[in-house]
């Protein structure tokens, strides 16, 4: 296990969405798809305080939603994502610092498998924001931040809450049905 980076998604009341959660969300044929749905609306509830996510997250989500996806879904993803007044957006251009924090970790940790450069963004900015929660599936980073959410969590609420779930998902047009569905 590596160590973990101090102080890094430590805060009560805030959270980052990571890439696979709004790829996950958007996409029904995806495995994570409820899963991603189901954090996504919850972040947009509140449910985890202010939200944050990065450039090179959005970045990263649109890219993979091109390729996997199409070009015109991209395009709504990130209308939704940009247009929304509850997620902060991180420029991490914006600082220098940020990107050369970012380097050095990812220099330091090259060997682990699946750490790219921008989840060592992501650490760096957890850090600096001391931003409470990780929203993500990517396990690569589960040994560097002690709050991880993701996996499993549809399953973890109460019937009345993912009956609310469901209701706010229609409202922002977000399929909140497994992928078989």
């Amino acid at each position: 296990m590596h160590e973990r980076w101090r102080n890094t998604f430590t805060a009560e009341g805030s959270c980052f969405i990571d890439t696979g959660v709004f790829f996950a969300a958007y996409n029904k044929r995806d495995a994570m798809h409820l899963e991603g749905a189901s954090v996504l609306v919850s972040s947009m509830l509140g449910w985890f305080g202010k939200v944050y996510t990065s450039t090179y997250v959005i970045d990263e989500t649109l890219t993979l939603t091109k390729v996997k996806m199409s070009g015109p879904h991209a395009v709504r993803i990130s209308e939704h994502i940009i247009g929304s007044k509850r997620i902060t957006k991180l420029d991490v251009d914006k600082d220098e610092t940020i990107f050369k924090d970012a380097l050095s970790r990812f220099k330091k940790h090259s060997d682990v498998r699946g750490l790219s450069f921008t989840d060592c963004t992501t650490l760096v900015l957890g850090e600096r924001l001391k931003i409470g929660t990780l929203l993500s599936f990517d396990r690569a980073l589960k040994p560097f931040v002690p709050s991880l959410l993701g996996e499993g969590y549809h399953d973890s609420l109460s019937k009345e809450r993912r009956d609310l779930l469901l209701k706010v998902a229609q409202r922002l047009n977000i399929n909140l049905k497994p992928p078989s569905q």
